[in-house]
Order: structure tokens, then sequence, then C-alpha cells
């Protein structure tokens, strides 16, 4: 990955994470409004393991986050693909009530906490 040496772009990509990750842990209902015509699950899921974490790697190897942070994001992104396995899990129903999908906001409230939000 690059080096970013404008802080500018760490601002953007730090701000971008974070509204993300707010995302992937609200509500179902706030989550479904923001994805209105798409596939919830798929939506979440990918953004979270395609662009958040990627996000995370570029403000690692730029010292703004954590090894311990990428690491919960790295195992975020290992539970994305073990649910995928099972694919009942990919409906909007399944987000609203399973309780996979509650432990991946869970998951997502404690990285947030860990980067002080």
């Amino acid at each position: 990955m690059d080096n970013y040496n404008n802080v500018d772009d760490l601002v953007a990509i730090h701000d971008l994470l974070i509204k993300n990750l707010q995302l992937f842990s609200s509500s179902f209902k706030i989550q479904k409004e923001k994805y209105k015509r798409a596939v919830l699950s798929d939506e979440l899921a990918s953004d979270f393991s395609d662009v958040d974490l990627e996000r995370m790697k570029i403000l690692f190897e730029n010292g703004w986050i954590t090894e311990e942070q990428l690491k919960l994001g790295e195992r975020i992104d290992s539970f994305l693909d073990e649910m995928n396995k099972d694919k009942s899990l990919w409906t909007d129903e399944a987000v609203k009530k399973s309780s996979e999908w509650e432990q991946c906001r869970e998951m997502g409230l404690e990285l947030l906490a860990s980067l002080g939000y």
C-alpha cells in the first residue's frame, strides 16, 4: 500500500472509516434507511471487507491505528467470511434478527470504542 504523506488524505480516510463503522454498528432501521434499494447484508459486508478493512490497513501503516485495532477489524472480516457459509444469514430479516448480525454490530461498537468513538 502507498504511504500517505498528506495528513488531509489520512484524515479523510479516518473520517470515512468512522462513518462506515457507525453505520455498520447501528440498528437495522438505520442501516435499512441508508441502503434502501440494495441488499443490506451484501452492502454491509462488502463495505466492511472491501473498503473499511483497506482503510484500516492504510491507517495502520501510517501509525494512525494500533495493531490491536487492525486485528479487531480482521476478526470482523473473518467473522463475515464465516457467516458467508450460511446463506440464510444474507437476508434483511437475518440482518434484523440474527445473533450473528448482532455480534457484528457489537464487534463494530467495540472497534469504534477502541478508536475513541
